[in-house]
């Protein structure tokens, strides 16, 4: 064969290859982004649902049904160790469990949001000894200084309940169904 021709199938080849590579490895980069976005809003939810059964004020009825829900799905996205970590932390808050305490709570809030940082890639430099993270309620409001409707619907307008800015504090014990 003529070396233009064998030289020209080559280079064809070797561009269409690399074209065909170029478009996987995106595709696929591609997609470890969605999934971790995925699992970001994931674990979003789920945070966001911990942390209204621990805010005074909430509905515990509506605050326990969004971290059932949260909790359930979360084997959509998570690796099992997030899973065991996210276990391990309802078996302490759960209403039957008779023998909760305030420490085995912190520790396994702690287990389970570093799995979480573990498992998005934020835990690099995380030392579990020293990593210390607590839930922050809301102060309890007494009615006089609730602002908005005595109903419980939810404010409008200029009616927004503002909560001082010192108000924060831990809420133990948490309550899961």
């Amino acid at each position: 064969m003529n070396t233009t021709i064998i030289v020209a199938v080559v280079s064809a080849s070797a561009s269409i290859l690399a074209a065909a590579l170029t478009f996987y490895l995106t595709k696929r980069h591609e997609l470890a982004v969605q999934l971790r976005n995925e699992k970001l809003n994931h674990y979003k939810v789920l945070l966001a649902s911990v942390s209204d059964l621990a805010v005074d004020g909430t509905n515990k009825n509506d605050a326990n049904m969004r971290f059932a829900l949260a909790a359930n799905t979360i084997g959509l996205a998570a690796p099992q160790y997030v899973i065991n970590a996210l276990m391990a932390f309802h078996d302490e808050i759960k209403f039957s469990n008779p023998h909760k305490s305030q420490e085995r709570h912190d520790k396994l809030l702690n287990e389970l949001l570093l799995a979480i940082r573990k498992d998005i890639g934020l835990a690099k430099g995380d030392d579990a000894v020293t990593f210390k993270f607590h839930l922050i309620g809301s102060a309890p409001q007494s009615s006089s200084q609730q602002v908005g409707p005595a109903d419980g619907s939810q404010p409008s307008g200029s009616q927004t309940i503002r909560t001082p800015p010192a108000a924060g504090s831990r809420r133990w014990p948490l309550r899961s169904t």
